[in-house]
């Protein structure tokens, strides 16, 4: 396992490389591709996999200004290119789904296998419920006060900030209910890190409650793409999104992966999500 830096137009992208073969790119949730790092060997057995930081995440060089999905997209391209990749297959997990379906519809030509992955609030068919249920879990640390001469507003908004990663390092969030063990204390240190590091998150998460994840994936033009549904105890009010989205998206298919323990669902789940994987690009 190696890491390195890739030149590209929007800055240097850092990347963690592993194995040998086809190019498999990871492209992670909102945090850094450290979420990916159980997954990473075990598809690196028959892949040369790259778990790979967005741009104002991780080790990566700051987003763009007013930057939109089809930019984030187009930096993977230039990753590839600055790689020397023709083509790769790309897992797109959360954000990385929505960045992985303008890469299908964009630049089919430069991605073989497609794999978009998510919990359901991630994959919503509708835009507006794509906003509405999104915003109900990420606006509140996006929230902005108006300024105010004596600084308070910031004082709110550190205080917000501070709230956020509490969460995250306490466990008091929806996806933290596992059992305490060294390992899961270093992956609480590894969130709170990712979060510290992130830079333009208030407009990434604008460029995601833009994009109009299922309206894109009608324009997908690889030869097959594989839709991973993770549904979970808390997301039971949400009905199914996954066969709403195979009968958008032109030669698809779906697999829905149950998930009702604590913690990331690409950690927790990382054995089964990695078995699905394989067996789809095996298979094509």
């Amino acid at each position: 396992m190696k890491r390195g830096y890739a030149d590209t137009p929007e800055g240097q992208i850092h990347y963690t490389e592993d194995g040998k073969g086809e190019p498999l790119l990871l492209l992670h949730q909102t945090g850094s591709s450290r979420s990916l790092f159980r997954l990473l060997p075990l598809l690196s057995k028959s892949y040369r996999v790259f778990a790979i930081d967005n741009l104002g995440e991780g080790n990566s060089d700051p987003l763009p200004p007013n930057a939109e999905i089809r930019d984030m997209a187009r930096s993977y391209i230039h990753f590839m290119d600055a790689m020397g990749l023709a083509k790769a297959h790309v897992f797109g997990m959360h954000t990385g789904n929505k960045v992985g379906t303008e890469l299908g519809a964009g630049w089919p030509a430069r991605i073989d296998g497609l794999i978009l992955c998510g919990q359901t609030h991630s994959i919503q068919a509708n835009h507006k419920d794509q906003v509405s249920v999104m915003g109900a879990r990420d606006r509140p640390m996006l929230r902005e006060f108006e300024p105010s001469p004596d600084g308070s507003h910031l004082v709110k908004e550190w205080a917000t900030q501070f709230n956020y990663l509490s969460a995250m390092w306490w466990g008091t969030d929806v996806h933290a209910s596992e059992t305490l063990t060294p390992e899961l204390l270093q992956r609480r240190k590894d969130r709170v890190v990712d979060a510290l590091q992130m830079r333009g998150t208030k407009e990434k998460y604008r460029a995601i409650f833009a994009f109009d994840l299922a309206g894109r994936m009608r324009d997908i033009g690889v030869k097959d793409t594989l839709v991973i549904e993770i549904r979970v105890p808390e997301e039971s009010h949400l009905s199914p999104q996954g066969p709403k989205l195979v009968a958008i998206i032109p030669r698809s298919r779906l697999v829905t992966i149950e998930h009702k323990g604590g913690g990331r669902a690409v950690e927790a789940k990382s054995g089964e999500i990695a078995d699905v994987i394989l067996s789809y690009l095996k298979e094509r």
